[in-house]
């Protein structure tokens, strides 16, 4: 029987919360696996400089090398925790018990348990990281096409959830497009930061690792892939606080294009609806529904990504050189809110693949305003005359008396004596044209587009 704690090892629920492609890097048995990577070259290294035996290094790599991180394995490690309450003494001892009689003597010699397992956070977040990029791009690639294709569509621009004035679909996309792509430059750019390891024994001061500490510890980075530190950040966490709040942004996206579709959706506006799975059941009430499960979720993930976020900005107060109380709490909301934005990313890239857009539900629901959607289009004529504020107050007074009787905005223009005595009946007529009405919309659009370098 499994026994599942965590939704996101959930037989059932666990592929919503959860990329399939990053699973494997925080699974306990890699998370294992890579603490003892990063021993055993640590150990190498140790021994190259003299630090440590030759043959304790060659029993440590070979105990390495030969190791089934198995259940019973597993097993033996949590009970050596549960005996001495120290993170990483149990795997040492369990290590220890397959070394030979000089190796186990000498595994972890001079670090923390912090060094080794920061080092095995950063290597694995490096590994999604390039994993995240190449998310973006499919989903960048699928926006520029959504905006290029529809940068003259036009719908209604909405504020405080009413109508303003016209916009293009395209224009709606390009914005989502031109964020995006700053996350995308914030996630290139946080790499040099996010990979660097950590090294730096009981207080950061490496006493333990003797006079070529430096260059030890530089080559123990160059062997890891590592960028080394210029000094012990293990009570400094801006790293890990930039990754998450550079994941919470990124998830806010698809959080902010999830609410939107979610809204549009609806069938009294029915502009923009998820894709239709065959299969799906909205309801097992109401068989009639096509909820926006995708959408929706989005937003689920985001909270849970922007809550571990909040919890990381916690962390960056450490007391003194090291302070357990926040760096633990990372062993819980790292994994998790990285593991989140996989599966934000993944279906973000599902939505936009199968968005559908009802263009001619957009333009009903222009038409559907009564013309006032082009109040502003008239002020700004009037204005000319009138200048803008008495221009606003009659227009005002005009739009109050037409949408009391239900009077179309044109004719209530045409009606007014003071608006007709300024504007001819041709030139109202072309403040009403909906090809003219959204400014530099496609425009934008267009540099928008020109600023992406996809790869």
């Amino acid at each position: 029987m499994i026994d599942s704690v965590h939704i996101n090892d959930s037989t059932i629920y666990g592929p919503s919360w959860v990329d399939p492609e990053l699973r494997p890097l925080f699974a306990e048995q890699n998370s294992v696996k890579g603490w003892l990577d990063v021993m055993t070259v640590l150990a190498e290294i140790q021994a190259e400089f003299g630090l440590i035996p030759l043959q304790a290094a060659l029993e440590i790599k070979t105990a390495y090398e030969n190791l089934e991180i198995d259940e019973a394995f597993l097993t033996e490690v949590g009970e050596g925790f549960v005996k001495t309450n120290h993170s990483l003494m149990g795997l040492i001892t369990a290590l220890k018990n397959r070394c030979g009689a000089t190796g186990g003597e000498w595994l972890c010699y001079g670090v923390t348990v912090q060094d080794i397992t920061d080092t095995h956070t950063v290597r694995t977040l490096l590994k999604v990281h390039g994993h995240f990029l190449a998310q973006i791009t499919a989903i960048e690639q699928i926006l520029v096409d959504l905006a290029r294709l529809h940068r003259h569509t036009v719908m209604c621009g909405r504020t405080h959830g009413q109508p303003g004035l016209p916009i293009t679909f395209g224009f709606k996309a390009a914005t989502w497009l031109d964020e995006l792509e700053r996350h995308r430059q914030r996630l290139s750019e946080l790499k040099s930061r996010l990979g660097v390891g950590q090294l730096g024994g009981g207080v950061g001061s490496l006493s333990s690792l003797g006079p070529q500490a430096l260059a030890l510890q530089k080559d123990v980075m160059q062997r890891l892939g590592l960028n080394v530190p210029a000094i012990s950040w293990t009570s400094t966490r801006d790293r890990f606080a930039e990754w998450l709040n550079t994941l919470a942004m990124i998830t806010s996206l698809g959080d902010r294009i999830g609410q939107e579709i979610v809204n549009l959706q609806r069938p009294e506006i029915g502009e923009l609806s998820e894709g239709l799975v065959s299969g799906a059941v909205g309801s097992i009430t109401m068989p009639q529904k096509r909820n926006p499960e995708i959408s929706e979720h989005l937003g689920t993930l985001s909270r849970v990504v922007r809550h571990h976020a909040a919890h990381m900005a916690e962390n960056l107060v450490h007391s003194h050189e090291r302070d357990g109380r926040s760096w633990k709490g990372e062993w819980l909301i790292i994994p998790d809110a990285t593991l989140a934005t996989g599966k934000s990313l993944d279906l973000l890239e599902l939505l936009l693949k199968d968005l559908q857009v009802n263009q001619q539900r957009m333009r009903a629901n222009i038409m559907a305003t009564n013309g006032f959607i082009h109040a502003e289009a008239v002020m700004l004529a009037l204005a000319k005359t009138l200048g803008k504020q008495s221009a606003h107050q009659l227009v005002y007074e005009v739009t109050l008396q037409a949408q009391g009787v239900g009077l179309h905005f044109k004719q209530a223009l045409s009606n007014n004596r003071k608006i007709s005595a300024i504007l001819t009946n041709d030139e109202i007529e072309a403040l009403f044209d909906l090809e003219q009405s959204t400014g530099v919309c496609a425009d934008m659009v267009d540099q928008v587009i020109a600023e992406i370098h996809l790869t």
